[in-house]
């Protein structure tokens, strides 16, 4: 997946939309800190929605910033259990954490993009890194993103407005050249 150039892509779509990401940061954690961590979820939504739009051509709005608050309860719950599978790996020796952050890191692309449930994006990102080979690379990719995104509280943490989004943004780019397309829409009866 590093081979692929996600990171470079992604710092490409952030530099060139760089206010919107640094708000985007700044509304990712005051919505988190308020509330505790609770509303990462919905937060890190918004991130991943405007870089899939970014990926796709499309006009980036200010408002996409908030598209995880209109799928509220999927986000919510996926943040809180993102966050605790990835947080209580990290304790247990730091490869659990690393490993399912790997297998779950696509949950918020497909709960936005595909329109799936929170147990159904699950199954999906489960799907997308089927195989050891898969696992390894997805990993890899996953403590690279991990580190990027941690790497902005050496600037006293201020850092983190602009390398959290980014991590965010790597990941939906790497979603956008993994995911297999949409299936077609059933046919109007």
């Amino acid at each position: 997946m590093i081979e692929r150039g996600y990171f470079g892509r992604a710092l490409q779509i952030v530099a060139s939309d760089a206010v919107t990401y640094v708000v985007g940061g700044i509304v990712l954690h005051l919505v988190s800190l308020v509330a505790f961590g609770l509303l990462t979820g919905p937060a890190i939504c918004g991130i991943v929605w405007i870089t899939l739009k970014h990926c796709r051509g499309e006009e980036v709005l200010f408002g996409d910033l908030f598209r995880g608050y209109e799928i509220f309860g999927a986000s919510f719950l996926a943040g809180i259990v993102f966050s605790l599978m990835v947080g209580a790996g990290l304790i247990f020796c730091i490869v659990p954490g690393l490993i399912l952050g790997a297998l779950f890191c696509f949950v918020f692309p497909f709960m936005l993009d595909r329109g799936l449930s929170f147990p159904d994006a699950m199954k999906a990102s489960l799907e997308l890194g089927k195989g050891r080979h898969d696992l390894l690379d997805r990993g890899f990719f996953f403590l690279l993103a991990l580190l990027a995104g941690l790497s902005g509280i050496v600037l006293c943490g201020v850092g983190l407005l602009f390398t959290w989004p980014f991590m965010w943004a790597a990941i939906a780019v790497a979603y956008e050249d993994l995911a297999p397309e949409k299936p077609p829409a059933a046919p109007a009866d």
